[in-house]
């Protein structure tokens, strides 16, 4: 660990000289919401290269009770079509941070962006990403490293 990241990692207390360790020291999180594992497999060689875990969970309710805990820096879903676990889960992610950087896998088609849209305006979430496909690798370490800047963990970018 180079003087740089070291010096990131421990905060001192200037009246009682308590050393203790800071958040850098927490490698950021990505949240996948999904029943069944794909979307998390698929990113997970990329996440596990730039030092980012990867956390499932299963549906916006676990979503809802894991975030607080894990302090996710972006969360990441694949959906069919618009419905209720979509916007459950949408709901979820703006009662925790509403600049929560979100990456929704789904069918481009003009009735779900509509959907998506009014939903993203209803809950008043600012860094929905919406795609037709899973997203390449490319993509993939562009919504990332957005996520890290977005999230205060430039270490990723240091890496």
């Amino acid at each position: 660990m180079d003087q740089h990241a070291a010096a990131e990692a421990w905060q001192i207390d200037p009246i009682t000289s308590t050393i203790r360790p800071c958040d850098a020291i927490r490698d950021p999180v990505v949240m996948v919401v999904e029943e069944m594992p794909a979307l998390g497999v698929a990113i997970a060689e990329v996440c596990d290269f730039l030092r980012i875990r990867v956390e499932h969970v299963s549906s916006a309710r676990e979503l809802a009770q894991a975030m607080p805990h894990q302090r996710p820096i972006a969360v990441l879903s694949e959906a069919r079509s618009i419905d209720c676990s979509v916007y459950d889960l949408l709901m979820a992610v703006a009662s925790y941070d509403t600049a929560l950087p979100v990456l929704l896998v789904i069918n481009d088609q003009p009735s779900q962006r509509g959907a998506l849209d009014a939903a993203q305006r209803l809950w008043q979430l600012t860094e929905v990403s919406r795609v037709g496909q899973r997203p390449g690798i490319r993509g993939l370490i562009d919504f990332l490293f957005l996520a890290g800047r977005k999230s205060g963990a430039e270490r990723m970018l240091r890496a």
